[in-house]
């Protein structure tokens, strides 16, 4: 009777338990859908893709220059960066510019003004006209241009009249300011100074 009484008692607990364990998983349900709904929080974004920078104009060699100096018109007016990097103002000499941003040259001019005792010089300058590049070989107007900003090959060689018909239209050869050789294509671009030689096909 003992042994009847202990199985069924443990029958009964197991029975309730999982009655228990029924009612938890029930109530648990619904939490566990909520959670699985909610947006999960936004994981670290991939990198982006390095951004090109803009590209920072600097002066060289055939970039034409207004310098204004505000009431001093003796010391105003348009120059030119010579072939050497230096650019030649009244009074102050020439100011090697080579490398320089207008704002550096700005200041530059300030500094040398006020060593020149000019008081509270104002000084602003623009840029009127880029230095040149040249583009030989076989297109149908070879020789030097002034350079546009963002220029690429094909604008180049479009400056220059386009191909001639013995062109190799593909694949130039391109001699930087510093003396560097690149070869390039339609889309390789092209800055002030440069060389940019067609070469002429044999077939």
């Amino acid at each position: 009777m003992a042994t009847k009484y202990s199985q069924s008692f443990f029958t009964a607990l197991r029975d309730h338990g999982r009655k228990i364990a029924r009612f938890h998983l029930l109530l648990l349900l619904p939490l566990t859908i909520v959670a699985g709904c909610q947006t999960a929080p936004p994981s670290a974004s991939p990198a982006e893709p390095q951004r090109q920078e803009s590209h920072v104009y600097t002066l060289g060699p055939g970039d034409k220059i207004r310098v204004t100096v505000y009431e001093h018109d003796s010391l105003s007016g348009n120059f030119t960066v010579d072939d050497t990097g230096r650019l030649s103002l009244p009074l102050l000499g020439g100011i090697d510019v080579k490398g320089m941003t207008l704002p550096e040259l700005e200041k530059t001019i300030t500094k040398r003004l006020l060593e020149n005792e000019i008081l509270n010089p104002r000084v602003s300058t623009g840029l009127l006209e880029f230095g040149p590049f040249c583009i030989l070989g076989e297109v149908r107007n070879p020789g030097c241009f002034s350079y546009v900003h963002g220029l690429t090959a094909s604008r180049a060689i479009a400056l220059a009249g386009g191909f001639t018909y013995r062109a190799v239209k593909n694949k130039f050869v391109i001699t930087r300011q510093d003396g560097r050789k690149v070869t390039g294509n339609e889309d390789t671009p092209v800055y002030r100074g440069d060389l940019v030689e067609v070469k002429e096909r044999f077939f």
